[in-house]
C-alpha cells in the first residue's frame, strides 16, 4: 500500500519505497516485526517465526505475514492483522541455567520489543513447523557456531517440556557442516526419501594436486551429489572477483578431479527447484543408484 510517496509496512508506519526494492521476504518481515514491536510489552515476546528472522536464520519459503508472539498472560491463539498472539510460559529458556555464559540462550531485543532467545526459537520453530523450515535454520545456527550441539542435544532429550517428536527429530539432526540453506534442504529430502546416509563434506584428496570437498557423498554407492545454487555463479561475494565464465570453468576443473577417482562412479547434481519437488530427487537418486525406501 502506497501513501503519495512513501509505502505503508502497517498502518501509521510509512518507509520510502526505494528502501523496499529487492527486499527478500523476510527482511520485509522484519520491517513488519519493527513496526510492530512498540506493540509487544513483556511478558509477551516476539517468536518463532519471527524470531528467527530477527536472529538471521533463513527462511524456506514465504515469510509469515503476520508477527508471531508468544505471551504467557494468554491462554489461546489469537490473530489480528499484524500479529499472531499465542500462549506459551518460558520454555527452553532453562538451558540458560546450564550454559549461562552463552548468548544464544538469553532473550534478545528488536527496537524494544523482547525476542525469545535463539535456542528457544529453534525450539519453537522446530515443534510447530515442518523441518524443511527448521532444519535449514538449526544447520545455519550451528554453522555460525552461535549454538552448540549439546544445547540442542539437551533439548531434543530433556527440554524440560513435552516437544512433538519431529522437533526433537528436527533438533538431533542438525549438522553445522551444511554450508547453505540449500544443503540443508537436501539433507531432509534424503531422509524424508529413506536413503542411507551421506557423508557430508567428504573431501577427494591426491598428492600434489588441490583437493576437492563433495556436498554428499554416498560410498557404498559411489555417488557424489552436489547441490547448485545460482549464487555460486552469480553472487559476487562468492565469486570473489571471478566472472560467471570462470567460476564455471572452476567447477568443471573440480567435478573432472571428483570424477577421476575410482570409487567415484556417478555424480549428481540436484537444483534448488529439484529439492522443491521430492519426486524429483527421488527420481533422480534411484537413476544415480541411491537406494530410497
Amino acid at each position: 500500500m502506497h501513501r503519495g510517496t512513501l509505502a505503508a509496512v502497517r498502518p501509521g508506519v510509512l518507509v520510502d519505497p526505494e528502501l523496499l526494492i529487492g527486499l527478500r521476504p523476510e527482511d520485509r518481515h522484519l520491517l513488519l516485526v519493527r513496526a510492530t514491536a512498540p506493540d509487544v510489552v513483556a511478558p509477551a515476546r516476539v517468536s518463532h517465526l519471527s524470531a528467527a528472522v530477527v536472529h538471521g536464520l533463513p527462511v524456506i519459503g514465504a515469510a509469515p505475514d503476520r508477527v508471531d508472539v508468544t505471551d504467557p498472560r494468554r491462554g489461546r491463539t489469537d490473530t489480528t492483522a499484524h500479529t499472531r498472539r499465542r500462549p506459551g510460559g518460558p520454555g527452553a529458556d532453562h538451558s540458560a541455567q546450564r550454559w549461562s555464559s552463552a548468548p544464544c540462550v538469553h532473550d534478545a531485543e528488536c527496537d524494544g520489543a523482547v525476542v525469545t532467545s535463539l535456542v528457544r526459537t529453534l525450539v519453537d520453530v522446530a515443534a510447530t513447523k515442518a523441518a524443511l523450515t527448521s532444519v535449514p535454520m538449526i544447520d545455519h545456527a550451528l554453522h555460525d557456531g552461535r549454538v552448540w550441539p549439546e544445547m540442542l542435544a539437551f533439548e531434543a532429550a530433556d527440554g524440560g517440556r513435552d516437544l512433538p517428536q519431529r522437533a526433537s527429530a528436527a533438533l538431533s539432526m542438525g549438522s553445522a557442516l551444511s554450508g547453505s540453506p540449500a544443503e540443508s534442504l537436501c539433507r531432509v529430502r534424503f531422509r524424508q526419501l529413506g536413503t542411507p546416509d551421506p557423508v557430508q563434506q567428504h573431501e577427494f584428496r591426491r598428492p600434489g594436486e588441490p583437493p576437492a570437498n563433495v556436498d554428499f557423498w554416498f560410498p557404498d554407492q559411489g555417488v557424489v551429489v552436489e547441490v547448485d545454487g545460482r549464487g555460486k555463479y552469480e553472487d559476487a561475494g562468492m565469486l570473489g572477483g571471478a566472472s560467471t565464465a570462470d567460476a564455471h570453468w572452476r567447477e568443471k576443473r573440480r567435478e573432472d578431479f571428483v570424477r577421476s577417482f575410482p570409487e567415484v562412479r556417478f555424480v549428481l547434481r540436484l537444483t534448488w527447484r529439484d529439492l522443491m519437488h521430492p519426486e524429483r530427487v527421488r527420481d533422480a537418486l534411484r537413476r544415480a543408484g541411491v537406494p530410497c525406501r
